[in-house]
């Protein structure tokens, strides 16, 4: 029992730790207008810098949704553990929180073209 409750604080630790790391991330594709007012050459230098951060999130995230299906046998689909860890330990997950911004940017396209029409 007592390993139970290391692995649980050893994985909430680890969450912990990713959700800071998350701030990075959230705060670039927040400011994406930031980034377009950038040269080209900075772009491209950012990108190449910020690239492997993202992809470094994306393996832990994987490794930290693993692990909490340990927690959870019952979840065995993958949107159903996301939706769950996203309730249970308010973690959005990057691809969930990339998709709402991407979904909002369309919204906000086409909104601005209907407005222009």
């Amino acid at each position: 029992m007592n390993t139970n409750r290391s692995t649980s604080s050893d994985f909430l630790q680890a969450l912990d730790s990713l959700k800071k790391a998350r701030l990075v991330t959230r705060a670039f594709m927040m400011h994406e207008h930031q980034y377009n007012a950038l040269s080209e050459d900075e772009q491209e230098s950012l990108f190449n810098s910020i690239t492997p951060f993202f992809n470094t999130i994306f393996e832990i995230e994987d490794r930290i949704l693993a692990w909490y299906r340990e927690f959870h046998p019952d979840l065995t689909d993958d949107d159903d553990l996301i939706e769950s860890i996203e309730k249970e330990l308010d973690y959005e997950t990057l691809l969930s929180e990339k998709g709402k911004l991407d979904l909002e940017k369309l919204f906000k396209e086409d909104s601005d073209i209907g407005n222009h029409n």
